[in-house]
């Protein structure tokens, strides 16, 4: 028996493992090319809030008048002002 070498690969089949890995769950190609998800102008992101201080947020929302949302980029906001940024 003869020891050959390996063909080269395809250059189809190079580009379909390189698809399957780059669409893994935890490929950084991946997360490199997510867009943002845009409502309006504004970008929407993820956040945990532990449930008491979500629930101390509603209560001095429906205060204010506000919703919680508007709250918390108010709270942001004067953060901010009062960090001088």
């Amino acid at each position: 028996m003869t020891v050959t070498k390996r063909p080269p690969a395809k250059k189809a089949t190079e580009k379909k493992i390189e698809t399957f890995i780059a669409s893994a769950p935890d490929s950084a190609k991946l997360e490199a090319e997510k867009k943002p998800l845009m409502r309006g102008k504004r970008e929407q992101i993820s956040h945990t809030i532990p449930p008491d201080i979500l629930e101390k947020l509603d209560k001095v929302a429906k205060m204010q008048g506000i919703t919680r949302a508007g709250l918390i980029n108010l709270a942001i906001s004067e953060y901010i002002r009062k960090s001088g940024i």
